[in-house]
Parts: C-alpha cells; structure tokens; sequence
C-alpha cells in the first residue's frame, strides 16, 4: 500500500487526529508541570495572580487605596459635627488614603459647619473629597469647597450659602443687616480661605453668600487658566465697559432685586483691600466695610495667601471673554454642567455610585463611616422642633414625677423616673457640648434647697426661693448657651436662649396644671389612690386598712388618723420622712426640723393632704412610756 493511499484514507485521518491531540495534551503537562512565570508580587501562581481585565489608569494625585466614606445627610447640626469629628478620626486611625464626604443637605447652623471646615482642613488624611449627592445647599456648599476637590452625583445642585434665620415654628426669617453682616464675615473669610487652598476662584465663593456680585469669566490666553472678574477688573483689562446681557447663572436662592439697588451697588464699588498678600478683596459692594475690615483680620490669622492675579491695564490683551456669568441678582446656585463648566467640580466624571467612586480613586477598600444611632437619638432629642418637643415633655414628667415622689414618700418609683428625665434633659446635651456640668448641678442643688425648705425650714423663705431660681436656670441651661460672650462680638446665641425660656416657661405652666389635677383627683387615679387617705375613714376598718391608709401622708385633718398636737413615737429615724406610731396607727411622718431617731417621742404641727408634720418632744425619752403616751393622745 502506498503512503499516498495512507494519507487520504480514513484511518490516516483519525490518526492524524489522534496525534494531534496527545501533543497539544504533552505540551499541556510540560507547562503545568514547569516553573510558574514570575509576578509582580514574587507570589506563588493562584488564581488571585491570573490575568484580570485591563482597568482604567488612575492619576496618582487622586489615586487611593483605602478610602472612608462620611455621609453628611440632612441638616447640619451640632449633633453633626461631633459625629463627623468622631468619623474623621476613626478614618485616621483605620488608616485611610482619602476620605470622601457623601453631601446631600439643605445645610445648617453656621458655627456647626465652620467646625466641620476647620476639621477638614486639619485632617491628616492626605486627599478629602465631597461628593455632592445630590445638594449641598448652604453649609453644605461651604463644606465642599473645604475640601481638596468636589465631584458631583447626577442632577447634582450646588450655592445658595446666604445666611439665613430659621424659627422651628415659623420657618425661614429675615434677618437684622447688623447681624446679617456680622454673619458675613467668618462665612466669607472660610470661603476665600478654602478657595485660596483648593484653587478655587476667590471672587466666585463671595457670590455663594451675598448679593451684588457681578461676574464675568474670562481664560488667560498663555496658560488657559480661567478667572472670574467684576466690572471694576474687566473695564481694566479689556478697556471697555462690560458686556451685559442675560447671563449663563441665572437660578439663586435669593429674590430677585429692582435695577435701581443693584445700580446703587455698582456706583459704591467694592472694597479693594490692601496690598497684604493675605488681605481680602471684596467682589460684593454689599459688604459693610467693616465686615471686610474683618474678613482680611480673619484671614491675617489663617496665613491665608492671596493666589489670585492683579488684574492691571498693563494686561490688557492678555484675558479672553468666555461669558457673563452672574449678574448680582441673586445668590449664586449651580447645577452639574455648570459647576463642571466653571470650575468647581470635576469636569470629567460624574458618579452615581460607590462603585463608581470606587473606580475613580482606582481603590481596592471601600468603606462608609455612618452617623451611629446613639447621634441619631441625640440629634432627635437636641435639634430642631423635635428637640423642643422632646425637652419640654421631660421637664413636665421630671417636675410631674418630683411633685408625686414628694407628695407619696416611699412610693420610689416616681423618684427614679424624675432622675431619669433629668438624665433625658442632661446627658444628650452634654455630649454635643451644648450643656455644661454646671446645668445638671443647678438643677439638683436647686431641688436640694426646695426639699430643705419644705422639710426642714418651714415657711417659705431664702431656700426655697433661690432652689427655685436655681432649677428655672439649671433646665434653661440644658437648652441653650448663655448668649454673646462678649456684647457685640460674634453670632450670639439670644434667639436660642430666648427660646429656651419660652420653653421652660410652657413646661412649668403645663407641669403645674398636671400637679394640681393629681392633689385634686388623687383618689380617682388607679394607684395614687391606694396610697393616699380617703376624705372619710369607716368605722369598721379592719387593721390592714388602717395600715394601708396610715403608710401615706393624711388627706386632711378631716379624716385623718391624727390630728395637730398628738404625740406619738418615731418607729424610723426620720431623715426627714419616716413612720411614727400614734395610738394603734402607724403613720408617715416627716420631720419638720432636722433628723428624729427611732424611738424618740414625737408632736404632730401640721397635718395636710399628702404629709403629716412632726417635730421631737425635747427633754422626754421615746421608748414604751412614749407609746403609751401616744395612745393616751
């Protein structure tokens, strides 16, 4: 048979086949069997070393290993900055790269987020990012730009940071100029401070936060930097008037003003400041000069540097106009492509996700950072409407609950939860530094001195007016601070402490009504009841009864199982409250001057609703010849 026969037969074929087969299977064993190829790590081959999908180069000013997410959700309390100061530092110690700030709030109290910034900026992370998600109104737009760079979420929105007066009642009020301006002023030093540091525009932060900044864009023809430029600059370096038609930017928080005030405006000019590298230089001629006065001073203490160019005539023929910006109408607010558009976003990404975050920082550890629900429950118990609400319902059931505790010695319960509301109105406070020590102090010592004037001095004199002066500003303490520190000197704190009283006030009217309801339907309360004498004792009472009704104080002298001058024997030590035996009742007693040792014969001088007073019969003993005397009583 010949070869050519065997080629084209088909046996020839399968063995082709065949042989095909055991090579590519040989060749298999010699590599599975050969030395793995090194990787990049010298690590043993796994499937961890196999080839992955080709990802996106990140650039090594943004890139991150291990990267903490802080969400800042809702309004912006001081509830808010305790926890971001907690997550903050947490983010440090866990070792984190970048730290991004997950921002979607209608912002917040002015001193809570200039906090938030001042820790920003003094984070030991090396690269913070805000990630708007999707507003950062107000303090959250200050929040942002204290951070090295901002990406945005879809339909992202940005500004509006004018400040503001919010009445938990009556919603947003006007507020004074006098007091409006001395806002202005730490507002606007953060915002140049942080635009100075990030590379943002220091004329375009200014429009964020007043009326009156007139804006245009123009882009430096040799380095392609963009700036933005009020007329004073533009008529300068281009030698003409301004162009002014519809402007790009023209949605803002605030109403829109008549022609004639923005002219006003105009006319006055803004302040130029001093030639100090650190001094600031005002876009807005609403600005009162001595808020600006104030805003370089604030600067001068940052060592915040001025970055931005002199915009000369000898420049003229430098810049290129890119557009009117703003025409001072209104605050200034921005949407996605705009903030991309003019710089204060990152103009190449736009993430939805934290995949996508993920991505972006080319991380290999992703990891949130939430507020914890104990910030939750304080933020709930502390701030805002709710936080009235809550406070003045536990100053009603602490009063409530100290008036029963008194008024039924031995009961306890109410004792423990007068504490425990007090606790309620302390200890949340405290943790945000909204209340001090000294406010849980007045308010014990203030019941101290109520509690020695009813039980050890009677009448009602020093003691008991300065406990009740002691316990009004102990309960206005866990509201609020006590105001300005110094007359006229920073935001102030009047309105809260305002508030605060009106508060305490309500809760004392509402406490008092709840207190005489129980003194005058006592017996219809299902416990209370059984604890407090009937108006009227039957004549065949058995002995338990008469014990039942002996353990609280008399409802009267009518009824009552003593009455004024009976003279008994303290079966307790009274300190001041005890029981004494009257005969063969056992009544409680309270000492009306000082301590009264068991067995030491005892003379009622006063016998009420809910308590029964005693005083010791001096120079007498107590023991048996004291019962009998009782009983002859």
């Amino acid at each position: 048979m010949s070869q050519s026969s065997i080629d084209s037969g088909p046996g020839a074929r399968t063995i082709r086949r065949w042989f095909r087969r055991a090579t590519l299977a040989l060749a298999a064993l010699v590599v599975w069997a050969g030395p793995a190829p090194a990787t990049p790590d010298d690590a043993p081959s796994s499937p961890a070393n196999q080839p992955q999908a080709a990802t996106p180069i990140v650039p090594a000013s943004r890139a991150a290993r291990n990267v903490a997410i802080l969400t800042v959700k809702g309004p912006i309390t001081a509830v808010t900055t305790r926890s971001l100061e907690r997550r903050i530092e947490a983010a440090e110690r866990g070792g984190a790269d970048a730290i991004v700030f997950d921002i979607d709030t209608p912002g917040g109290e002015v001193g809570a987020v200039l906090q938030i910034c001042s820790r920003i900026k003094r984070s030991s992370v090396s690269r913070t990012v805000a990630w708007i998600n999707p507003t950062a109104y107000s303090g959250g737009a200050i929040i942002a730009l204290a951070c090295d760079a901002i990406v945005v979420a879809p339909q992202a929105t940005f500004g509006d940071a004018a400040p503001i007066a919010i009445n938990p009642f009556t919603g947003i009020t006007p507020l004074p100029e006098t007091e409006r301006q001395k806002m202005l002023a730490p507002l606007m030093a953060e915002l140049v401070d942080s635009a100075r540091t990030n590379g943002y525009d220091e004329m375009a932060v200014q429009a964020l936060v007043t009326l009156g900044v007139e804006l245009w864009l123009v882009r430096d023809k040799t380095t392609g930097q963009m700036y933005f430029i009020g007329p004073a600059e533009y008529r300068r370096v281009f030698r003409a008037e301004p162009p002014r038609g519809r402007p790009t930017v023209v949605a803002g928080g605030a109403p829109d003003r008549d022609q004639t005030a923005i002219e006003s405006l105009e006319e006055a000019g803004p302040h130029e400041g001093s030639e100090s590298p650190t001094a600031f230089r005002s876009a807005a001629p609403a600005l009162d000069p001595a808020a600006a006065q104030a805003v370089t001073e604030l600067l001068d203490l940052k060592g915040s540097v001025r970055r931005r160019p002199e915009f000369t005539e000898a420049e003229a023929g430098r810049y290129e106009l890119l557009e009117y910006v703003t025409d001072g109408r209104t605050i200034l607010t921005l949407k996605e492509a705009e903030m991309k558009r003019l710089g204060f976003a990152d103009p190449n990404v736009t993430i939805k996700n934290d995949d996508e975050l993920k991505a972006y920082f080319g991380a290999t550890n992703l990891r949130r950072l939430n507020q914890s629900w104990s910030e939750d429950l304080v933020e709930f118990m502390t701030q805002g409407l709710s936080g009235l609400v809550v406070r003045g319902l536990l100053i009603v059931v602490f009063l409530m609950a100290l008036f029963i505790e008194m008024s039924v010695p031995g009961v306890t319960l109410p004792g423990v939860i007068a504490i425990l509301a007090l606790a309620g109105l302390v200890v949340p406070p405290m943790l945000i530094g909204a209340a001090t020590w000294w406010s849980a102090a007045m308010v014990v010592l203030g019941v101290a001195l109520i509690l020695l004037e009813i039980f050890i001095i009677p009448g009602f004199g020093l003691p008991g007016i300065a406990g009740l002066l002691m316990l009004f500003g102990g309960l206005v303490g866990t509201f609020a601070d006590a105001g300005e520190l110094f007359p006229g000197a920073g935001s102030g704190r009047g309105t809260d402490l305002a508030w605060a009283m009106s508060i305490v006030l309500l809760s004392i009217f509402v406490a008092g009504a709840g207190m005489y309801l129980f003194s005058r339907y006592t017996n219809k309360f299902p416990i209370a009841g059984r604890l407090v004498l009937a108006s009227r004792a039957s004549a065949d009472d058995d002995a338990s009864d008469s014990l039942l009704m002996a353990m609280s104080p008399a409802s009267g002298v009518k009824g009552a199982p003593v009455s004024v001058g009976a003279v008994g024997t303290a079966t307790t030590t009274l300190r001041p409250s005890g029981t004494a035996e009257f005969g063969d009742k056992l009544v409680d007693v309270v000492s009306e001057f000082g301590f009264i040792e068991a067995g030491q014969r005892v003379r009622v001088t006063s016998v009420t609703e809910y308590r029964v007073g005693v005083e010791a019969v001096r120079g007498e003993g107590g023991g048996a010849s004291g019962a009998a005397a009782g009983k002859q009583a």
